[in-house]
């Protein structure tokens, strides 16, 4: 019903064009540029309840004391003593020291054989697109799948590696056994299944750099080493950052490649930050030291993230 100027109702039906401005209004208020929080409300909600709400009650967590195999002890809120016992125990510093080690080890190897492997893949030759499948064969194999095909291979007893080395009259070793073969078998393995991904995403920033600088630098007389660290570096320098990050992300919270393989042993050789926070959580049941020690994980997790991020800000 239409009113009139003074707000008396009429009777009327409205108009047509009346009817068309409405729509119009309604549209450009449902539009993406009027009402962006409206398309994004899904994926917000979604991070808040399958993200952020679990990390929230991490952290709570850590400032309780939650062992439920000892209900004899006093369950409930103790402050910061999660956080003040696990930065005195032994375990967690010997953790620490392993996980930071085999980081930069797996890191440097994913790194430095995928920026090889994604400049010579990058260039045609025959047998190119045979390479580049058979590279990306680790990537899309499940990562526990992988490391006990690896468990076997690396067997001391039936393993293939040991067989061959016996076929060549070399001695067999114990790859999984002791501690120094261990963490570097275990790294190798992690190496192994990352190296596809950095490889690919390097390709993709190597492609996007303009051949008429490369150009330019032939004719300016630059050699190759000039040319690769003056201007492929330079250039490649965003995509090696935002790589580096994830691949150091994803490393640090290797659970898949490290348990199937060791369970974090021998000796504790293998037990990073992550395979402590299982065991204290699911061995001994004391979910207050786990959530704590998950806790100190998310804050050396975020603080490289943000040095990461400076650094591509600046850079950019």
């Amino acid at each position: 019903m239409r009113t009139s100027p003074e707000g008396r109702a009429t009777g009327l039906p409205l108009s047509p064009s009346s009817r068309g401005n409405r729509g119009r209004r309604l549209r450009r208020m449902l539009h993406p540029d009027s009402s962006p929080f409206l398309y994004l409300l899904p994926t917000v909600l979604f991070i808040a309840v399958f993200l952020a709400y679990p990390v929230f009650e991490v952290i709570r967590g850590a400032f309780i004391h939650n062992v439920p195999i000892r209900p004899w002890e006093e369950q409930g809120f103790v402050g910061v003593a999660n956080f003040w016992a696990l930065f005195r125990s032994e375990s967690f510093h010997r953790a620490l020291r392993v996980t930071l080690l085999w980081t930069l080890l797996a890191v440097a190897g994913k790194m430095l054989v995928g920026l090889v492997a994604a400049l010579l893949l990058q260039r045609e030759f025959p047998g190119r697109r045979v390479y580049l499948t058979l590279m990306m064969i680790p990537w899309v194999t499940p990562i526990v799948v992988a490391a006990v095909v690896w468990r076997w291979v690396l067997n001391s007893q039936y393993g293939q590696l040991n067989g061959l080395l016996d076929l060549l009259g070399l001695p067999v070793v114990p790859w999984l056994g002791q501690s120094g073969t261990a963490f570097v078998a275990t790294a190798v393995v992690d190496m192994w299944v990352g190296i596809p991904l950095v490889a690919m995403v390097l390709m993709a920033g190597l492609q996007s750099i303009p051949d008429e600088l490369y150009e330019a630098a032939v004719v300016d007389g630059a050699g190759a080493w000039q040319i690769f660290r003056q201007v492929t570096i330079p250039l490649l320098r965003p995509v090696l950052l935002v790589i580096l990050l994830l691949t150091s992300v994803w490393t640090f919270n290797s659970f898949e490649v490290i348990y199937p393989l060791t369970r974090g042993g021998p000796a504790g050789a293998t037990t990073t930050l992550v395979i402590e926070a299982y065991r204290t959580a699911f061995g001994s049941f004391d979910f207050g030291m786990a959530s704590a020690l998950a806790t100190v994980i998310f804050l050396i997790l975020l603080t490289i993230s943000i040095f990461y991020w400076f650094q591509l800000t600046r850079r950019s």
